[in-house]
């Protein structure tokens, strides 16, 4: 127990140090810089759907920080957090970290059905706008006697409008179904990442574990 609270002070300090450090250099090179860097990469997944620690505390010291670094600095947070105290069973802390990313998943399952529903009940409103403004032509083009080949015309056009109308919807649909699929694919790479990272973390922390339970037994470490 001495020995894993040890390093967790030590692990603490190191990441305050290193936050301290890093804001201070961020505020320096700031006040001559824009805010936000122009290469600055852009986040894999909304900032709702990421895995980090409740840290408002910090947000007055931390708004010189780029987004992209804030949110990796509470991403550490989150995990460091799930191993701080070293006498949770393993199986605790990854039911804990399973259950965070249900409630992301769902999360992120809801929105992408809103946008679905969205952007069907747009569709069904453009496409009756422009069924209205057809029928409605028709209906003034009928109030007058024309000639034949000038009723052709009329009709040709019509055609022609429906035509590029439906081209239009079609292509505004595969914009769309291509933009959800990014970013669905965009949300399982990070939650595979994240996976990874805390699968890590946790296979360490199991092995300190069972190197405190020898050291308690007097069972010398491997």
């Amino acid at each position: 127990m001495g020995l894993w609270s040890g390093k967790n002070k030590c692990l603490s300090t190191a990441y305050a140090v290193a936050l301290v450090f890093t804001l201070g250099c961020e505020i320096s090179t700031k006040r001559a810089e824009n805010p936000v860097s122009q290469n600055e990469k852009p986040p894999l997944v909304d900032e709702k759907y990421s895995l980090t620690a409740d840290r408002k505390e910090l947000e007055e010291l931390r708004k010189s920080i780029p987004e992209e670094k804030k949110k990796q600095n509470d991403e550490l947070a989150f995990l460091n957090r799930l191993f701080e105290d070293p006498a949770k069973p393993s199986s605790e802390i990854r039911e804990k970290f399973n259950q965070l990313l249900r409630k992301k998943r769902e999360l992120f399952q809801k929105d992408m059905t809103k946008a679905r529903e969205d952007y069907v009940r747009d569709e069904r409103r453009r496409r009756e706008a422009f069924q209205k403004d057809q029928e409605s032509a028709r209906n003034d083009f009928k109030k007058l006697k024309h000639p034949r080949d000038e009723t052709t015309q009329f009709y040709n056009d019509l055609d022609a409008k429906r035509k590029d109308f439906s081209a239009g919807e079609r292509e505004k649909r595969d914009e769309f179904e291509a933009d959800i699929r990014d970013k669905r694919k965009n949300f399982d790479d990070y939650v595979r990442g994240k996976t990874a990272e805390f699968n890590q973390e946790l296979s360490a922390y199991t092995k300190r574990q069972q190197e405190l339970q020898k050291e308690k037994r007097g069972t010398p470490a491997p």
